[in-house]
């Protein structure tokens, strides 16, 4: 997130219009309920930065919108505008802001939100996102792609992770193509550029992590309704993230020392 084109702004902007896509889902899925759900984390989360940047110079990032989409369509359904405000606040302060704001935190603030939301109601259901997140999951990952924010060996080893489990377990493939939660939660939960890992080597390993844990965490009922089995997978693996960049790196290291000897 250095200068040049590729500023943390410009790279925050991006990631900004790729929330546009599932917005416009949970905007026509979810009607005046989404909106509300959106309007109500983007305000809290907005107000949180706001005050951490009056008090500690800590930068505004694309967080707040983040949240708002990704509370809207796979937080708990049910939740009043207040419980997905207290999830949000939670999130991005623990999250993020204690760590010295965006592009400084080992976890995301989503994943922790939406994990807190779903063991405060642990009976509480996923909004079930299908086909139509699917593709909406799927032209912000294009638009990432295209601008190299998204990094496609995350995406290819959470795939091939995602498949291997299924099929161990003998989980429905078919229920890919319901799988919405887990698409939305593979383009812009998994492979957030600030907690995801750097190195090459590093990056398949934590896709293919990544995806094998929401199989395993979705069990044989397979993707359909995997919202809460999406969060805690992807915050285990973003757990692991610096010890698997850490690992890629002495690994590199090991082989420039051979080639010098």
């Amino acid at each position: 997130m250095g200068g040049g084109l590729w500023s943390r702004d410009m790279i925050g902007w991006v990631l900004v219009a790729a929330c546009l896509p599932p917005a416009a889902v949970v905007v026509v899925e979810q009607g005046a309920e989404g909106v509300v759900r959106m309007g109500a984390v983007l305000a809290v989360s907005a107000a949180w930065e706001a005050l951490f940047r009056a008090l500690r110079g800590i930068a505004l990032s694309p967080t707040p919108v983040l949240l708002a989409v990704t509370l809207a369509a796979l937080a708990p359904v049910g939740l009043s505008p207040v419980q997905l405000a207290l999830g949000a606040s939670f999130g991005l302060v623990l999250g993020e802001l204690v760590f010295g704001g965006w592009g400084r935190n080992v976890v995301g603030a989503a994943p922790v939100a939406l994990a807190m939301l779903y063991l405060s109601h642990p009976a509480g259901i996923g909004p079930g996102s299908e086909l139509t997140m699917i593709l909406a999951a799927g032209a912000s990952g294009l638009l990432l792609l295209a601008t190299g924010v998204l990094s496609l060996a995350i995406v290819a080893g959470a795939g091939l992770g995602l498949w291997a489990v299924m099929l161990l377990l003998g989980a429905p493939l078919e229920s890919s193509l319901s799988g919405g939660a887990v698409a939305l939660g593979l383009v812009l939960l998994l492979a957030d550029p600030v907690t995801a890992p750097t190195t090459g080597p590093a990056r398949v390993l934590y896709g293919l992590l990544g995806g094998a844990l929401i199989a395993l965490l979705a069990g044989v009922a397979g993707l359909a309704g995997a919202e809460r089995a999406t969060i805690f997978a992807v915050l285990l693996a973003q757990v692991f993230s610096p010890a698997l960049d850490y690992a890629g790196l002495a690994l590199w290291r090991m082989a420039r020392d051979r080639r010098h000897v």
